[in-house]
């Protein structure tokens, strides 16, 4: 459902905007003035905890479908951090230490001890800080197209998504572009948190101001957040990443300028080379800690390997979680 604080911050939202997934909403304060949102997809005393921690940009109710893939053995619960409404944007507190110490809080609000953490994308650095820092807080930890970010951005950056007006002047067109340039359709109600509309549904401005953002992947880079020692997580790990290649490149690649293609491929080399190393990275246990599972997706794959793999990332989840695809 979509909170107070949210319909009134953007009255003017479409019908599809209306979010009747089956779940229950609570906003757990994690420090004056900052409350984050939870949501709780069922299972409660199911006899494990599942925490989902959303990418850059996101909010819970992006697993809004995925969620209740494993609500038959965990509570599933998702938690949308600072920064992103419906929670609370103050102006500090992105820094990744504060992120998983807010994820901590929460639990401890909802009186859960241990929980397996999911995470996808620029959570890999909660997961991993949670790992380290709340070792006995942790079951299982699994890395959906989640990296380490420290070295990212010290690599030249590759053009972006061309999205132009006319892909603002519905929640149809924008969902349509998000199809063609970043190959995802993500659940209505999370999209529609994320933008604010006009009375006659056109998209204005995003909800989130451009600092937060910016303050997030400050946060992940190498000078505020060293590179993860991999080898000091004791908790058994899954990673599931979609290769890059300098062959496939990226689902927008193909709407760009020829002057923005030459840049692209100058550049998303390294970003290849980066993605490559980082996942051999991963790898990398202590003889004490249990090896992690590393399952590479073939080039070509979508970032939200959660909805467009849904099938095969399930499976290989329950098998890593449960034991077997059947439990």
């Amino acid at each position: 459902m979509i909170s107070a604080d949210a319909a009134s911050a953007a009255p003017q939202m479409p019908a599809r905007c209306l979010d009747t997934t089956p779940h229950m909403e609570t906003m757990v304060a994690v420090g004056p003035g900052v409350q984050l949102q939870v949501l709780d997809w069922g299972g409660k005393g199911k006899p494990d905890t599942m925490v989902l921690l959303t990418g850059l940009g996101d909010n819970a109710h992006i697993f809004d479908e995925f969620a209740f893939q494993f609500t038959d053995y965990f509570h599933v619960i998702g938690i949308t951090r600072r920064g992103y409404l419906p929670s609370s944007q103050p102006d500090d507190g992105y820094d990744v230490a504060t992120r998983a110490l807010d994820d901590m809080k929460v639990l401890d609000a909802l009186g859960i001890g241990k929980a397996v953490f999911v995470g996808h994308s620029i959570a890999a650095s909660e997961l991993s800080r949670i790992a380290t820092a709340y070792k006995d807080r942790v079951e299982k930890l699994v890395y959906l197209d989640a990296f380490d970010l420290a070295e990212r951005f010290k690599l030249p950056e590759v053009p972006g998504p061309p999205f132009i007006d006319a892909d603002l002047n519905s929640l149809e067109t924008f969902q349509a572009a998000r199809a063609r340039l970043l190959a995802v359709r993500g659940p209505d109600p999370s999209i529609c948190l994320h933008v604010k509309f006009d009375p006659s549904g056109k998209i204005l401005d995003p909800t989130t101001p451009d600092w937060v953002g910016e303050k997030v992947l400050d946060g992940v880079k190498a000078q505020a957040n060293p590179a993860v020692n991999w080898a000091d997580i004791a908790a058994p790990r899954l990673g599931i990443f979609g290769l890059f290649s300098t062959e496939t490149r990226q689902s927008y690649y193909w709407y760009l300028s020829a002057a923005e293609k030459k840049t692209f491929d100058q550049n998303f080399k390294g970003i290849v080379e980066w993605q490559r190393a980082e996942i051999e990275r991963f790898r990398i246990s202590n003889p004490k800690n249990p090896e992690p599972v590393v399952i590479e997706l073939p080039p070509g794959t979508t970032h939200y390997i959660f909805i467009n793999n849904e099938a095969f990332v399930v499976r290989t989840m329950r098998q890593f979680l449960l034991g077997a695809v059947g439990n």
